[in-house]
């Protein structure tokens, strides 16, 4: 049985956490005089609804590493594949490629949407996946196809090599 709960639940509480303004009475000093747009390069409400549901569709997709005409999905394809899709960004092809991509992301301040990278071959890069919130992430897994894992399980943690940043 596939696990959606986590992205499930970020997905609404998104939706019921984030209004732009708080109820106002009908007095004129409760009422904002401007609406502050974001600032270009902000994630909204509705960014992370889709990277989120881009992602959520991708879970359960087998795994192939084999060819690029296959059906299935090996870690870097998975994350190139979802960042494309979201805003056309292109990603290096390999895992240790993208691990130079973006910029540096702390593992204290991992956002929704950061690459995660992992050291599974020795000394190189060679896993990737893509930071969801609460210390989890989703990649393409060799046995399982893509998947939802944590960072603090033991293998992972062990092998955690760095977080990149490509979504500003």
């Amino acid at each position: 049985m596939k696990n959606y709960f986590p992205i499930t639940l970020a997905t609404l509480l998104l939706l019921t956490a984030c209004s732009p303004y708080p109820r106002y009475r009908k007095d004129p000093i409760a009422t904002p005089h401007e609406v502050n747009t974001p600032a270009e390069g902000k994630f909204l409400t509705n960014d992370y609804i889709r990277l989120g549901l881009i992602l959520q569709s991708h879970l359960g997709k087998p795994y192939s590493g084999r060819s690029k005409w296959e059906e299935g999905l090996d870690c870097s394809k998975f994350t190139a594949e979802v960042y494309e899709k979201y805003n056309k960004t292109v990603l290096p092809r390999t895992a240790a490629a993208q691990f130079q991509a973006g910029d540096l992301a702390p593992r204290r301040r991992l956002k929704f949407g950061d690459l995660v990278f992992f050291r599974t071959d020795r000394s190189k890069v060679s896993h990737v996946g893509v930071y969801i919130e609460h210390n989890e992430f989703i990649h393409a897994s060799t046995s399982r196809g893509v998947i939802i894992s944590n960072l603090n399980e033991k293998y992972w943690a062990e092998r955690f090599a760095g977080a990149r940043r490509i979504l500003k």
